[in-house]
């Protein structure tokens, strides 16, 4: 069952998101290392979208500004992350932290005993499901 959007809502919305933007912006702008060229455009597309957003809200088209809503939330929360995963890289120092190259032969067994057990379980799961939906019919 969807919400029912109203104008108040949409614009509650919106000025979350914008809120958001801004204290990302401010955080980008403190930053002490170089500048993501990913993360500013992320957060310039979503800036996009918002301003799209208020411009719908004004004309009344509110299922459009909602999905504006919902496109700068998604380019707004890729760019916080980013930068965020950049943050504690620059804090840890280079290569202490997304580096995903080298294997760690030390790791390797326990990662893969767990992936092993992930997978069993995702299997039961599934069979489960496939149960009680065969039921249901």
């Amino acid at each position: 069952m969807s919400k029912v959007l109203t104008k108040n809502s949409v614009m509650a919305q919106l000025v979350a998101l914008e809120q958001f933007l801004n204290q990302l912006a401010e955080d980008v702008e403190h930053a002490q290392y170089r500048r993501n060229q990913l993360v500013a455009q992320s957060m310039e597309h979503a800036a996009e979208e918002l301003t799209a957003g208020f411009k719908n809200l004004a004309k009344e088209r509110l299922s459009k500004a909602h999905l504006n809503i919902k496109l700068a939330w998604l380019r707004a929360n890729y760019a916080r992350q980013l930068f965020d995963a950049e943050t504690v890289e620059f804090e840890l120092g280079e290569g202490n932290y997304l580096e995903l190259t080298e294997m760690e032969d030390e790791y390797l067994p326990s990662a893969t005993a767990h992936f092993k057990y992930l997978e069993s379980e995702l299997k039961q799961m599934r069979q489960e499901i496939s149960t009680r939906v065969g039921k249901a019919k």
